[in-house]
């Protein structure tokens, strides 16, 4: 009865120290918090997609998704994966995709872009017009990276550690 008893209390006080834990920065699933909306990044303030030292220049045509109204970050074995949601101008865009435009004093910034329909466009309501991408950082490229910047063509959203 003695031994279940103080086996009992020692599982009790060990779990309870558990809640401490939960809430610091050494639980991964603190690392990245939730996202909150910035200013958009004025056109002439962007870097260049194409390096001006590049001989063969890769342009992406595809413009950028009107706003993005969701950002995640998510913990995965080979690094994390970014979850971007945004509103297209209208509906039908597809071959949605977040472009990496570089890494600057630890901030990944990445342009959310998307295809647009040939043809008639139907507006919509904002839900039917929603896109969703993804982009996976791999373990070394994460090391270096204190937050994630996805850019829209009228709003931008940070994530960050």
């Amino acid at each position: 009865m003695l031994r279940t008893t103080l086996l009992s209390t020692a599982v009790l006080l060990t779990l309870s120290g558990c809640a401490r834990i939960s809430d610091s920065r050494l639980n991964p699933f603190n690392w990245f918090g939730n996202s909150t909306e910035t200013t958009a990044v004025a056109p002439a303030d962007r870097r260049p997609l194409v390096p001006e030292g590049r001989r063969v220049a890769i342009v992406d045509s595809r413009p950028m998704v009107q706003t993005i109204t969701a950002l995640s970050i998510d913990r995965a074995p080979s690094g994390a994966i970014v979850r971007a949601t945004g509103v297209a101008p209208t509906q039908g865009y597809f071959n949605a995709e977040l472009v990496e435009v570089g890494i600057s004093n630890g901030v990944l910034m990445l342009e959310f872009r998307a295809q647009a329909p040939t043809g008639f466009q139907a507006q919509g309501s904002a839900r039917s017009r929603e896109i969703n991408a993804g982009y996976i950082i791999d373990t070394t490229t994460l090391a270096g990276i204190r937050s994630v910047r996805v850019q829209a063509a009228t709003n931008a959203r940070t994530s960050g550690r």
